[in-house]
């Protein structure tokens, strides 16, 4: 989709500072025909960037690049179960981070395609497309998004077959915001090191 691929290149000039928290943008249609695409297009893609908080629209006064200095990483959570979903995202807000979250594997997948996340919480028993059958999918379409099976039942056939692609880590159902806290704080030194073209995976 080509309004994607506009904002993974407005998304990358503001994290390398071409635009800074605060400026104001050019105007849309001077942003469309830079990029190549509709007034439509553009605007697909702004309502991309807004939605994960790199962009204000002010109605009659153009758009504003809100990206502060500590840089609030998003995450996604998968999971059928909606009151976790809630608690989860919760639980990232407390933690300094921004989620999105979706109830099945091709929620998922959907949102994928629409944004740049720095890690992906996923439950295994899911219907439809359960967890191990959406991380193969993750990882064939994103395979640079870290991973973390989050599950009640660590021995299950499915779990296995995840294990197999190989997860960044395994939280257990019910888990502490403490271990929330450690998993994403690997996730961020696994993020720096690979900015610096250091890519490691850290033991679970």
């Amino acid at each position: 989709m080509r309004y994607v691929a506009v904002a993974n290149t407005l998304r990358e000039h503001i994290l390398q500072g071409r635009y800074q928290p605060g400026e104001r943008m050019p105007g849309q249609h001077d942003m469309a025909k830079a990029n190549g695409v509709s007034f439509a297009t553009l605007k697909s893609a702004l309502d991309v960037l807004e939605e994960e908080g790199y962009v204000r629209r002010k109605a009659g006064e153009g758009t504003y690049v809100t990206l502060r200095e500590k840089w609030a990483p998003l995450a996604l959570v998968v999971d059928d179960d909606s009151g976790f979903r809630e608690f989860f995202k919760e639980a990232l807000t407390s933690s300094g981070w921004r989620s999105l979250d979706t109830d099945s594997g091709v929620g998922a997948l959907g949102l994928l395609a629409k944004h740049s996340f720095a890690v992906i919480f996923l439950d295994m028993i899911m219907p439809e497309m359960n967890g191990a059958e959406t991380f193969r999918e993750v990882r064939r379409v994103a395979p640079d998004v870290e991973v973390v099976i989050v599950t009640g039942y660590p021995d299950s056939s499915i779990m296995s077959d995840a294990l197999q692609v190989g997860p960044f880590a395994v939280m257990r159902k019910p888990f502490t915001l403490d271990q929330l806290d450690r998993v994403l704080s690997r996730v961020q030194a696994v993020s720096r090191a690979s900015r610096y073209g250091v890519r490691r995976r850290l033991a679970s």
